[in-house]
């Protein structure tokens, strides 16, 4: 029963002390008679004070929002995303080259091996001469879509790296 009784008392004591904690500053002081008062207001002015405790200050209704990002007054995070968005297109134009590349030299090798097949013998070329043409003409158009993406993809290369570079400090 006097355990019961003590745990209360220091729960007691205990709720005001972090009630107190929850407002500001929390004082721990000793009268003239020699008693130690926690308190959350200042001590009379004869009392010698042996602690003072700063409580955080709670956290506002909406902390659990995101804090708003700082201005980029020089525009830095945009720059930096289109120079991302420029590298990543001239990545892509890459790729897009090297496959019409692969394309063409298929289609140029097709081209040859039909010739080869069909014209060994001048009757054979002349029944097949349209489709011999038909099949190197193929061959000239995906030779010139591969220099045509080659080029997209050059110009998209520049535009990354002038994008990289760091605009001038603006004049004061």
């Amino acid at each position: 029963m006097g355990t019961i009784i003590a745990v209360l008392t220091a729960a007691l004591l205990v709720f005001p002390v972090a009630e107190a904690c929850a407002q500001g500053k929390v004082y721990t002081w000793t009268d003239a008679r020699g008693n130690v008062h926690i308190t959350d207001t200042e001590p009379p002015a004869q009392a010698r004070v042996t602690d003072v405790v700063e409580a955080p200050v709670a956290a506002p209704a909406d902390a659990g929002r995101p804090l708003p990002q700082p201005k980029d007054p020089a525009g830095e995070r945009t720059r930096r995303e289109a120079a991302d968005a420029a590298a990543q297109r001239a990545a892509d134009a890459e790729r897009e080259a090297q496959e019409a590349v692969r394309r063409a030299d298929e289609q140029s090798r097709y081209a040859m091996e039909y010739r080869k097949r069909y014209s060994n013998t001048s009757e054979r070329r002349e029944n097949f001469k349209y489709k011999i043409r038909a099949e190197e003409e193929k061959a000239e158009a995906l030779r010139i879509d591969a220099l045509k993406a080659i080029e997209r993809a050059r110009t998209a290369s520049e535009e990354a790296r002038s994008g990289l570079v760091p605009p001038p400090a603006p004049k004061p």
